[in-house]
């Protein structure tokens, strides 16, 4: 459902129990979609969806640069550079845990 935002403050009440029902509304300003509204089930899902790709980008560049520091050290032997990967990359996971930027659940 589309609606303006003056519909949307004059009738928030109805649009909250029908995003509940499952009904995504859409707040357009001056013609232009500006913001939606659904429900906290939704947003929750739409969170996890988010961190999930963000986990997977930050994996991707964790790989990435695990990658980049056994090139630069060839000199080393294999362990060598596998260990100094590991290293680099544990602590830019810990720096990343810390800093609220991924969490690791219990399984």
């Amino acid at each position: 459902m589309v609606i303006s935002s003056t519909q949307a403050k004059a009738r928030f009440s109805e649009f909250i129990d029908r995003s509940i029902s499952g009904e995504d509304i859409v707040i357009h300003r001056r013609g232009r979609p500006v913001a939606v509204l659904l429900s906290y089930e939704v947003y929750q899902d739409l969170q996890t969806l988010r961190e999930a790709a963000w986990r997977q980008e930050a994996l991707a560049q964790l790989r990435a640069l695990a990658q980049e520091v056994q090139e630069k050290n060839r000199e080393l032997i294999p362990s060598e550079r596998a260990d100094l990967a590991d290293e680099l990359t544990r602590e830019a996971v810990d720096s990343l845990v810390e800093k609220g930027r991924i969490h690791f659940e219990e399984p």
